[in-house]
Order: structure tokens, then sequence, then C-alpha cells
């Protein structure tokens, strides 16, 4: 399926809380960053459409118009959209021209640039731009793909050399632990994991115990190969079941802000625990425990408003 099907861009949960996420920690990020340094860039690898189908924007206007909102903490911003695929890539242009009117620091604090590309390939032209001046510039990449390749261990070793990046990544941990065995992808994921032993490492392992491996080993890749100081994973289950489906990881150098993402991600889940679990979380997000209830008249408002229109 490719990646401009519509089937794609419904907006569901696990997607909302993914923005959520990334909304909270990149407000922390511009008003920490922007405060100290004249210029600060955000990369969105796999920006996507501009919308989904029901009108909801996507990643690349979420950060815009959040940028836009605290343009007061900086002087620049400079953010690339980098989308290979072309149907998806037009409607993210269409949508950034129609919205253009309403950032009101559009081309004047908040610098936009966009790629029609894919993106270890325009990641090679990025890292020129930033030898030739920007080598300081503190940076926040976030790399969205729908799937396990065009993410080369490689590239986000390159990334993570300026100490001054952090990288939010959707991890496509479903994908990778179901493909995993196909010979004609074994050179796919010795790129993703930057090593050619991953098969001997986790095939043996079933369920719960191959997930586990494989997060952490691509974990221990960062922190071994990468020379990255922190990492932390956030588990996504599907909305419609209790099944992994990713894990979003934030990678960074800086204990604070690997510090105000962890508040940020145990605050987003219910149970405190790193993870949204898809119908359980919502089940328990609207189930009252039954000591919550002060008096009947609390406990009558609260069914009445949980169960409105609805004969039970």
């Amino acid at each position: 399926m490719k990646d401009s099907a519509l089937e794609k861009w419904e907006y569901k949960e696990h997607t909302r809380v993914k923005h959520i996420l990334l909304r909270k920690y990149l407000k922390v990020w511009i008003t920490a960053l922007g405060k100290y340094n004249p210029r600060i860039c955000y990369f969105d690898g796999f920006a996507g459409r501009g919308e989904y189908i029901e009108g909801t924007l996507g990643s690349p206007l979420l950060a815009l118009k959040l940028a836009d909102e605290l343009s007061g903490y900086f002087e620049e911003l400079i953010c690339y959209f980098v989308e290979k695929d072309t149907d998806n890539f037009d409607n993210l242009t269409e949508v950034l021209e129609r919205e253009k009117p309403n950032i009101k620091n559009w081309q004047k604090k908040i610098i936009v640039k966009k790629e029609n590309d894919e993106f270890a390939k325009v990641i090679g032209k990025i890292f020129k731009e930033m030898r030739e001046g920007y080598i300081i510039i503190p940076s926040f990449f976030f790399i969205d793909p729908f799937g396990f390749s065009g993410v080369p261990f490689q590239i986000i070793t390159r990334i993570l050399l300026n100490p001054r990046t952090e990288i939010f990544f959707t991890f496509m941990e479903r994908d990778i632990a179901r493909f995993l065995q196909l010979p004609e992808l074994e050179d796919i994921f010795n790129s993703l994991f930057g090593t050619s032993k991953l098969k001997d490492m986790v095939l043996s392992l079933k369920g719960q115990k191959r997930e586990v491996a494989l997060i952490n080993l691509y974990r221990k890749q960062l922190h071994e190969v990468a020379n990255v100081k922190y990492s932390w994973p956030f588990k996504v289950c599907t909305s419609e079941k209790v099944q992994t489906l990713y894990y979003l990881l934030h990678v960074t150098n800086s204990y604070i802000g690997h510090k105000k993402m962890k508040e940020i991600m145990a605050n987003q889940s219910v149970q405190g625990n790193f993870a949204y679990l898809g119908p359980q979380d919502i089940t328990m997000r609207f189930q009252m425990r039954l000591f919550d209830a002060n008096s009947i008249e609390e406990l009558k408002e609260y069914l009445l408003k949980r169960f409105v229109g609805r004969r039970i």
C-alpha cells in the first residue's frame, strides 16, 4: 500500500497520543533552547500529508502553529519538511499555502523548507548546509516512517554526531517482528539496526520476548555505537486491541531533556507505565473507581454523563 493511500490517513487514537507527546515536548524544547540560541532547527523526516482525511492537521502544521505561538522565545526557527511520496507532498504543499496566512511569523522568524525526496538522501544536503555555518545549531528530528525502511542506522548515528541534536523516532515494532525472518528483507533490517547479527540475537525469540529484545537491541546500538547518553521508549498499541504497534523513542544527550520527556510520557500514560495500551487505556480513562464518588448525587451525575443518550 502506498504511503498516500487514504486508509493510512485516518486519524486514530494512537496517532493523537503520538502528536500530544510531540507537541508537549516541542513546547519544552523550543522555550528552553530558543532563549539561549539565535537559531534552532526542527526536522520532520517523513512529513506526510498536510492534513488527515477528516481534516486534522498533520505533524508539520502542528509544529508550525506551536512555533508561531512560541515565537517570542527564539530569533529564528528553521523547519525542514521531507516527504518522498508525491501525492502526500502535494497535499502538504497545498495545506501549507492555505494555512500560511494564519501563521503570522512565517518567513519572518520561522523559515520553512520542504523537499520531495527520501529522507536518507536529503539528509546529506542538510548536513552540508549545517557544515557551512549551522553546525552548532540545536536540532530536533521527528522521524515518523510508516514502515521500517528508509532510516539506516548510519544516518541516525550521523545525526547524533551533533551533541545538541535530539530525535523522536517511531520504531515500527510490530512490522519489524512480523517480517524479520524474510530473507529478502535482511539487508534492510541490518541497515536499520546497524548490525548484521540481528537475526542471531532475536530470531529464536517469540512474542513479548522478541518485542523486548528488538527495542532493547536498538537502544543498545544507540548507546554503544552512536554514543548517545539517554534514550527512553513509550509503547503504543493499536487503537482496536492491546497489541504493540510501535515504540516512540526519545533520544538525547541532555539529561534535562531526558527527564522532561519521561515526565511527559508518564503523565500521558493512564497507568503511569510509559505506554498507550489501546482499548485498555480508553476503558480506564472513563472508568470511575469505587471510592472516587463522594456522594450518590456525584455518582448519579457521572453515570448520566458517561451514558448519555444510551439505554443500559
